[in-house]
């Protein structure tokens, strides 16, 4: 029997195959912080997206994906593990360096038992293709669920989104068959935010509702009638917003105007008016989560003048997460009608909810459901209950993040 026969035989005797045996660890609290300290990790995602990880000597570190930025620190643990904390978690590692190939290097999942293969010419890695995916638990070169949750709720974050709003309601009031009423509408609501630099960023958000079904004052004995597959009148908001950061997270202050076009393809549905005001919000940004309020006062200044419009109107806005990409939620939008006699000048609701973020093919998802109850809403005919539910996929931004 050969030499090379001999060895390969010893090593299946211990259980070690020899592709196994190409792998050789790289041990040393002193040669891991090298090998980590000034690493920068890119892979490409699924989808096309690239994200990377950055490693400082200091043992500070950041995520960049689709435009965001996410904290990390790593620390070397004995002889043969490095550690990067994800989330307040700690993900430990062992790696490993190709015999064959000097540039290839595997890492060693300390848990999970999972390789991944990556190539490093000087300080620049490239995780391999057919790596196990970043989940929603994120890794050294990928954002977890929980983080992009936490980006996703901040209401000055640069993240790109497509969201989809799908909206249930009944109504209640004095009028007759005001009870028996109820409407379906769906928006669509993308936030592409332009970075103005850190912190910085410039908003303009349309909302295009279709109206699948509305009731309006009819000619039938219940005094009501549908409406159906209209598009309703278009309202936007274009804003500045500005991060501040504080010792406890930070606060956000958002100046802009918002406005409506009256785009409505049924006069029923629509003002036929062209409104625009002023719009500012206030926030502060926890480790616990975000909570605020965004307010703006409209009045028409163009189209139908056979009535004036004069609306303060907004939302109040708050996220707690509970880890793993979900968090407790609400986000409900509250009116005062100043043209509105006082019985029917107030609509506000109380509202719930729960959302998910998840890493679908590399792409991040924020799916959501809430409840809104209105405690306050006009006399004659008004919202009692509703249901949204939104589904938003996260994009590149057409212009690029901020780097």
């Amino acid at each position: 029997m050969k030499y090379e026969q001999v060895i390969c035989a010893s090593l299946l005797s211990q259980g070690v195959s020899s592709a196994e045996s190409e792998w050789q660890p790289v041990t040393g609290a002193a040669e891991l912080r090298q090998f980590v300290s000034g690493l920068r990790a890119e892979r490409e995602l699924p989808n096309g997206s690239i994200t990377t990880g950055e490693y400082n000597a200091d043992g500070t570190g950041v995520v960049r994906s689709f435009g965001a930025s996410y904290p990390r620190t790593w620390q070397v643990k004995g002889e043969d593990l490095f550690c990067i904390t994800v989330d307040r978690r700690s993900d430990c590692y062992r790696l490993e360096r190709n015999a064959t190939r000097e540039d290839l290097y595997r890492a060693q999942h300390a848990t999970t038992g999972e390789y991944a293969e990556f190539t490093v010419i000087g300080k620049q890695a490239r995780i391999a293709a057919d790596a196990p995916g970043p989940d929603n638990r994120g890794g050294p070169a990928a954002a977890s669920a929980e983080e992009i949750a936490a980006e996703l709720s901040n209401p000055n974050s640069v993240l790109g989104t497509l969201n989809t709003n799908f909206d249930y309601t009944t109504y209640a009031g004095t009028a007759p068959g005001a009870g028996d009423q109820s409407s379906m509408v769906i928006g669509f609501q993308p936030n592409l935010p332009y970075p103005l630099g850190e912190g910085k960023n410039f908003f303009l958000r349309p909302l295009v509702p279709l109206i699948v079904s509305r009731p309006v004052p009819g000619t039938t004995a219940a005094g009501f009638e549908d409406v159906e597959y209209e598009l309703g009148d278009i309202g936007f908001d274009a804003a500045f917003g500005r991060t501040f950061k504080t010792s406890s997270g930070s606060n956000i202050l958002l100046a802009g105007l918002a406005g409506s076009i009256p785009t409505a393809t049924d006069d029923r549905v629509g003002s036929d008016q062209w409104t625009l005001g002023p719009e500012l919000g206030g926030f502060v940004v926890r480790q616990w989560g975000v909570a605020g309020v965004i307010a703006s006062h409209q009045r028409d200044i163009a189209g139908e003048d056979s009535f004036n419009t004069r609306v303060t109107a907004g939302q109040y806005i708050y996220a707690f997460g509970v880890g793993n990409g979900w968090q407790i939620i609400g986000s409900p939008a509250w009116s005062y009608n100043h043209e509105a006699s006082s019985d029917d000048a107030l609509t506000l609701p109380l509202g719930i909810g729960v959302a998910r973020t998840m890493i679908i093919g590399g792409r991040p998802w924020k799916f959501s459901v809430q409840y809104w109850n209105y405690i306050e809403a006009p006399d004659s005919f008004g919202p009692e209950h509703q249901i949204r539910f939104t589904v938003g996929p996260v994009v590149d931004l057409p212009w690029g993040g901020l780097k």
